[in-house]
Formats: C-alpha cells, sequence, structure tokens
C-alpha cells in the first residue's frame, strides 16, 4: 500500500505529547512491513531537519487558499528509518519555535505572549496545513504515487478527508480516509466558533458544515465522520467516546451516540526498543537491568544513585528541571508519578490521597515531575514543602530524568479522570514499575493483579487506599511482587509491540477500507 500520514508532530523532529511516538511508530512499523510510508509535518521553526538523510529543502512548491488569503508552500523531503518525511513550509510554521503552544523561544517573534498558551492562528495553521497536502497530492506527484490510504491524526489534521473530498480533482479518486482520535477531551478540539468561522478558513461548502456542528461550533471530527473511518487508540476509549453520559467529551459523545458514528479503538503499541533498560546508551539509565528476566539489580542501583546525586537536600538542581523538596533516603517504598499537569490526569486526587497516605504509612515516599498548568505546578511544589524529605517534585521535562524518575519507582500511580490510550503504565512496565491506575478508557488495558493494578472510582480515599495496600505488602515482602514486575514485561512485549499493533489491527482496517469488505 501506498500510506500517507498527516500529523502536527513527529518523534525526533516535532515533539509535542504522545501522538508524537503514535505517528512515528505506526509509520516506522509500516515501512518495515514493506509499505510506501509518507508522512507531512508542518516545517516549524523549531525542526532541524539534519536527522533526515539526504535532505532536499523546497523541492516542490504549491499555492494554498485560506482566511481570504493565497499563501505560497514549500515541500521539502527527507529520509527517516525507511519513512518519506515531507515537511510543508509556509511562514504561519517557520515562526513558531514549538508545535500548538508559545515557548519562550516565541517571544522574540511574538511579544508579550503567554507561555503555554495555544497558538492565536492555530486555524490558519491547520488550514494551510491540510490544503497543502492537497497541493501535493494534485500538483507535485506522480498520480502513480496517489495514496491508497491517508491517515490524518486527532483534530488538528482532522477537517482533511472533507477538504481533498470536496476540493480534489484526479489524485484521490481511490483514496481512503482513516481519522485518529487521540484525545476528545475539552481543549484537543480545534474547533471553529461558528460556521462562518469554518467557512472563512476552510472554504468548504455550508451544507458539508451544517452537518457537523456540536451545538453552534463546526467540529472537525464530525466533519471527518462524513468522509473517513475514524478510530480511537484503545477500545474501552471508544466505548466511553459513543457513550451519551460521558461528560468529558464536550458533547461529542453525545452526538456520535445520537448519530450512531462508529469509532474502532485500537490499543496504541509502544516501541521498546527506544526504551530498552538492557541497554544504557538508549534508556540513558546509569545502570542496566531487565526485569523480563527479574534481573533488577540495576533498577535498585538507579535507585541509590537518584537519592545521592538528584533527589538529596544538597544535590545540585537538574539543569532545566526546577526542584521543589527532597528525599532523605529512608524511605523502603517508592511511588512515582512522571505526566502532564492537567486535570485531566487527576493531579488533584493523586496529591489528596497522597497526604493521607503519607501519614499512614512513613516508609513510604513520592516522586511528582511533570509540567502543564501553572496552579497545579504551585501546588505540587507546596506539597513537596509540607513533606519535607518524603516528597520530591520536579518541574518540567527532561528525557533522561524522566525515564529514571519512573525506573526508580516500585509503584506509578495514575489517577486520570479519563485516558485514551496511555503510555505512562507502558513505560513503567518496561523499568519494573507496576501501574497503579483509575480503571478508564486506555488503562484497563492493565490487567488488575497480573500486569499492574486499577481501583474505582477515582477518589482520594479509594486511591489512598491502594497505595495503603501494595505499600503494606512490600514492606512485608519485599518480592511479594517480582513474579508480577516479569509477567508486566512480558506481557507487554508479547501484546504491544508497534508491529504486531500494524499488521494485525490497522494493516487489517486499510485493506477492509481499499476494498470494501470485512
Amino acid at each position: 500500500m501506498k500510506i500517507w500520514m498527516v500529523a502536527r508532530e513527529y518523534a525526533g523532529i516535532a515533539e509535542a505529547g504522545g501522538v508524537k511516538n503514535v505517528v512515528c511508530s505506526l509509520s516506522e512499523a509500516f515501512a518495515r512491513l514493506g509499505h510506501s510510508v509518507t508522512c507531512f509535518l508542518p516545517f516549524y521553526g523549531c525542526v532541524n531537519p539534519q536527522c533526515l538523510g539526504t535532505f532536499r529543502q523546497n523541492e516542490f512548491s504549491a499555492n494554498v487558499e485560506s482566511a481570504g488569503e493565497r499563501y505560497e508552500v514549500s515541500f521539502s523531503t527527507g529520509f527517516l528509518n525507511g519513512v518519506k518525511i515531507i515537511l510543508v513550509g509556509a511562514p504561519c510554521f517557520s515562526d513558531k519555535q514549538n508545535v500548538y503552544t508559545y515557548c519562550a523561544a516565541d517571544f522574540e517573534n511574538f511579544p508579550g505572549c503567554k507561555i503555554g498558551e495555544g497558538y492565536a492562528d492555530q486555524h490558519l495553521m491547520n488550514t494551510v496545513f491540510e490544503k497543502a497536502v492537497l497541493a501535493y497530492g494534485e500538483e507535485c506527484a506522480p498520480k502513480k504515487d496517489s495514496p491508497d490510504i491517508v491517515h490524518c491524526h486527532d483534530a488538528c489534521a482532522a477537517a482533511l478527508p472533507a477538504i481533498i473530498s470536496c476540493f480534489k480533482k484526479n489524485s484521490f479518486e481511490k483514496t481512503k480516509f482513516v481519522v485518529s482520535i487521540h484525545n476528545a477531551g475539552p481543549y484537543y478540539h480545534h474547533e471553529f466558533k461558528d460556521v462562518e468561522e469554518a467557512l472563512f478558513y476552510t472554504g468548504l461548502r455550508r451544507e458539508v458544515l451544517e452537518v457537523s456542528k456540536n451545538g453552534g461550533r463546526v467540529e472537525p471530527y464530525l466533519l471527518a465522520s462524513h468522509y473517513a473511518a475514524l478510530s480511537t487508540v484503545s477500545p474501552d476509549y471508544a466505548k466511553e467516546l459513543a457513550d451519551p453520559a460521558n461528560q468529558n467529551t464536550d458533547g461529542l459523545s453525545q452526538i456520535f451516540s445520537a448519530q450512531k458514528i462508529p469509532i474502532l479503538g485500537i490499543t496504541n503499541g509502544i516501541d521498546i526498543s527506544r526504551y530498552e533498560p538492557k541497554d544504557v546508551e538508549v534508556s540513558r539509565l546509569p545502570f542496566a537491568f531487565n526485569p523480563e528476566k527479574l534481573d533488577l539489580e540495576g533498577k535498585y542501583q538507579t535507585r541509590e544513585y537518584f537519592l545521592r546525586k538528584i533527589a538529596a537536600s544538597d544535590a545540585p538542581e537538574i539543569s532545566g528541571l526546577p526542584r521543589s523538596g527532597w528525599l532523605d533516603g529512608r524511605a523502603k517504598v517508592f511511588f512515582a508519578y512522571h505526566g502532564r499537569l492537567v486535570r485531566q490526569k487527576g493531579i488533584f486526587v493523586l496529591l489528596d490521597a497522597a497526604r493521607d497516605f503519607l501519614k499512614k504509612v512513613p516508609e513510604a515516599c513520592l516522586i511528582i515531575n511533570g509540567q502543564g498548568e501553572e496552579a497545579l505546578r504551585d501546588q505540587c511544589a507546596a506539597f513537596a514543602g509540607e513533606f519535607r524529605g518524603r516528597v520530591v517534585f520536579f518541574y518540567g521535562y527532561e528525557k533522561a530524568m524522566s525515564r529514571m524518575f519512573t525506573a526508580i519507582a516500585d509503584f506509578a500511580p495514575l489517577p486520570s479522570e479519563f485516558e485514551p490510550c496511555g503510555t505512562e503504565d507502558f513505560i513503567a512496565q518496561i523499568y519494573g514499575t507496576l501501574p497503579l491506575a483509575h480503571a478508564t478508557g486506555g488503562l484497563k488495558k492493565i490487567i488488575d493483579g497480573k500486569t499492574g493494578f486499577l481501583y474505582e472510582p477515582n477518589t482520594a480515599v479509594r486511591l489512598s487506599e491502594a497505595m495503603q495496600d501494595l505499600a503494606q505488602k512490600k514492606l512485608k515482602n519485599p518480592k511479594c511482587f517480582d513474579k508480577m514486575i516479569r509477567e508486566a514485561a512480558r506481557h507487554l512485549r508479547a501484546n504491544y509491540t508497534w508491529k504486531s499493533v500494524a499488521k494485525n489491527q490497522y494493516e487489517r482496517l486499510y485493506w477492509e477500507l481499499i476494498f470494501g469488505k470485512k
């Protein structure tokens, strides 16, 4: 098959959230299966194309229209691990130093911008990007290279099937479309405020936009549902998206349910080779270990290193990661949270639970690492000050350090209010750390009592009880969870590699779309 991936982020090129890993790993898995894979990405100002081998800058160009203006876009090409990468150039991309939100490096081009806020011209960025993909297919690519499948990732690329279907000439006559919903929570929709705004940016027919409304807003996912197969990143999240009682999608679930819009759930894989604890050059940890063989000595050596060099009261601040609190080294049970500091992730539940738990289990400690909302950052910092010597909080993200925080722990609490798939449970299992997760969405892939632990309801009382139970068992018998550690790591490798997911799930979906049958 000729497969085009369309996304705003890609691991190693333009990085933001978890979507980058999905797009990269799925693309590479299909390339290894022998398919022709091309991935389109914006050419942001922060992108360094040196990783793309023989890079041809501005190899092609075309013109697109959006918001009443005509824009010249360029196409620069290169290859990475068997995937053809096409960087779409335009001023609305090159003047950005991040993917979705303003960062400190944006101050030069956008004085007074607020770090963490979404780019003000996000609709222009999305539409120019989508129309550029159409223009490349119509004007630059040989007809013999027309794609069999165009797979669009998240709401920022979800209008593309409608744009191609309504404006195409010849190049996409036999093309089928897939749109993956990576997160349908509020703030992830990239919705237009009304039909007039959607018409202004996209130029799509009014009747097409009218049937894609959520209240007065035009939703890219609803727009996509008329032209593409919708998928999401786990079967349980697919069920939740179709549940009219779901209050975590800002009204989309009620429409999906009422209109009986089918959504296929395919659980994400993970590329274990990018995290491999057996190889310190890959894992970036100071010591090697192998949970699949219960060789855990390096895990605990890493813990001692962490306590002496990073979490101690006199340890120097890690470059780029401001620290609050410290660990005094007396703890015997370690819990660690790594993830975004946003309400969806349930940080407020974790803090309330830990306040009770830490008082009842004096032999336990907590590590918190993440970045996000200022209010939650301040709460985490204050919490570390409240439990001196037993809680340490690192704000921000640094790959090696963030992996270490997970790897040194016994348990990884994941109290998400909702979770489409989740990768932190996977990463924990790779590093011999058992996830303790709220039973929601994609976190239900954890087999309770076999590859980790699930709890519900998602209250501080229930989470504290679960943490106390695990800690007491660990204190009574330090090796009582060893068999589960091994089973979790082996189960992950056997069932959730990207090769398996691509071949057994997505490839089957693509062929069914192409040939129109099961």
